[in-house]
């Protein structure tokens, strides 16, 4: 009588410390995508970002002008520098 007790007790305490395990692992795990999502949007903004100075670029203007030439080429190695990270890493 008493054995059935003392393991009836482990029992509900196995239960209740499985319950809140799970609980904590779906709030880390809802974070995770959070935090997921937030970086894929970061990576489309920057290949965005990317692309549309190609295409504003697409005839060369900028980066033959001396001054923004220089300031062009220094912005697209920085975003290219990022994507490359973003890709490797």
């Amino acid at each position: 009588m008493i054995l059935d007790i003392i393991l009836l007790c482990i029992i509900i305490f196995c239960g209740f410390l499985y319950y809140r395990q799970d609980s904590i692992i779906k709030k880390q795990v809802d974070y995770i995508n959070t935090l997921e999502n937030a970086i894929l949007k970061n990576i489309q903004s920057i290949t965005r970002v990317h692309n549309k100075m190609k295409d504003i670029d697409s005839k060369g203007g900028f980066e033959s002008d001396d001054e923004v030439g220089q300031i062009f080429h220094e912005i697209k190695a920085q975003i290219e520098e990022l994507e490359n990270e973003i890709n490797n890493g």
